[in-house]
């Protein structure tokens, strides 16, 4: 009994500890400069307008991009709003083994807290490494309307069909991808008058399309220092830690195959029965596999767009990764003609795509009913366009949109207008 009664008052203390060292300040009244970084990113303000909402705020994405960050700018907003620091709540279940109910009812033994008395916001990041998480929020969730909780997860935190249903209607998702091509600008200190000069912009397009949006990155001087990142703190950490430990999956060697066979092949048709034949898999197996890849914001999966229905699951689908620096950490040397992929990839996931279009001819993205060709080629000829006529005429739509390497105008047809305009210029249109 005595024994026992030890083990639960260390594990309280270490509890307290840990409490202690990540909310500094309790202490010193403010997050420390190097965690609350002043650079915010576009979907920051969003985020912030919903602080005072009821439901539960969700920001999930891939790791690296700054949710975490995000979380501790929220927190530095709080304090100066005169929030009192003492009912500002961070953990991270990370790198921690811990029951939700032991950190929160921790806290409130520490600060004599009550959750029904006083507004508490409760920062809760990677939460999904929690187990049970989903359950144990819905509790605090319902009992205790003056909480307004904050969570963070590298992966989608609704695979689970149970998830959804637990905290239906109790949640509200943002979803941080790696940065925009607007935001590597801003981050690059340009402003927004200096956008329109392209022999200003050019060569960061350049740089930004093959190297890609993780921000920790950007100040790194060598090859070996950004694709040893990208290994390291990315992709080895999804796949052989975070998909692992969530799908109980047996070969995260595999995934890492899987991972590296699409990231040089941007775009490449997924054929459940093909790859099964030629890595010696069950079909069933390949399936699971990609949809642990996109769960994990690794890939994203695009579907034979048919107008007014949804794509059978027979249909092939193709792949990109989520980010070019995945491709650049495989690829030992990027070729003129596989550029033009790189671009496309930075296109798909720009307009978080979903959609190709395939039918003889074929077009790279169908957004909004509309289509849309990447072609970064010196030149565009009468070929080129034949493709999005044939889409155009079939489904009746009046334009469509062509991002090319430096032409830029507009050609009618019978079938319609097409809009050609640089794609470096394209990404700064849409934001």
């Amino acid at each position: 009994m005595y024994i026992l009664m030890y083990i639960i008052k260390r594990l309280k203390n270490m509890e307290r500890a840990k409490l202690e060292e990540f909310n500094h300040w309790w202490i010193s009244g403010k997050v420390d400069a190097e965690l609350a970084l002043p650079f915010k990113r576009d979907i920051y303000l969003e985020i912030e307008r919903h602080l005072d909402k009821r439901f539960i705020l969700a920001l999930v994405g891939l790791r690296r991009v700054g949710k975490t960050t995000a979380m501790y700018q929220l927190i530095q907003k709080l304090i100066n709003s005169k929030i009192d620091k003492i009912n500002i709540l961070f953990f991270s279940f990370d790198e921690v083994s811990v029951r939700l109910g032991d950190v929160l009812e921790t806290y409130k033994e520490i600060h004599n807290k009550d959750f029904r008395e006083e507004k508490v916001y409760i920062f809760l990041d990677e939460i999904q490494k929690c187990f049970g998480w989903e359950n144990e929020l819905k509790k605090y969730y319902d009992l205790y309307p003056k909480l307004k909780i904050i969570i963070s997860g590298s992966e989608s935190l609704f695979i689970r069909k149970k998830t959804k249903e637990t905290l239906a209607g109790r949640i509200f998702e943002f979803t941080l991808t790696p940065f925009t091509f607007r935001e590597y600008l801003r981050f690059n200190k340009l402003e927004e008058s200096e956008f329109k000069y392209e022999t200003r912009i050019k060569p960061l397009f350049i740089k930004f399309a093959e190297k890609g949006g993780f921000p920790e990155t950007f100040s790194f001087k060598t090859d070996r220092e950004l694709k040893e990142y990208i290994r390291a703190l990315v992709v080895d950490k999804i796949v052989y830690k975070d998909i692992p430990r969530m799908f109980k999956l047996g070969d995260a060697e595999f995934l890492s195959v899987l991972l590296e066979l699409i990231s040089t092949n941007p775009g490449m048709y997924i054929d459940y029965q093909s790859i099964g034949k030629q890595f010696d898999k069950d079909r069933r197996v390949i399936k699971d596999y990609i949809n642990y890849l996109k769960e994990s914001f690794l890939i994203t999966l695009l579907s034979n767009y048919r107008k007014g229905s949804i794509t059978t699951l027979r249909k092939r689908k193709r792949a990109y990764p989520t980010d070019n620096a995945l491709i650049y950490l495989y690829k030992s040397r990027i070729e003129e003609d596989f550029f033009g992929r790189m671009i496309e990839t930075l296109v798909v996931n720009k307009l978080k795509a979903s959609s190709f279009w395939k039918n003889g001819g074929e077009i790279d993205i169908i957004h909004n009913n509309i289509p849309i060709e990447v072609k970064y080629q010196e030149k565009i000829n009468s070929e080129d366009f034949k493709p999005m006529r044939e889409f155009m005429k079939k489904f009746n739509t009046k334009e469509g949109l062509m991002l090319t390497k430096n032409e830029e105008k507009e050609i009618k047809f019978e079938e319609g207008t097409i809009r050609l305009i640089p794609v470096w210029k394209w990404l700064l249109e849409e934001k």
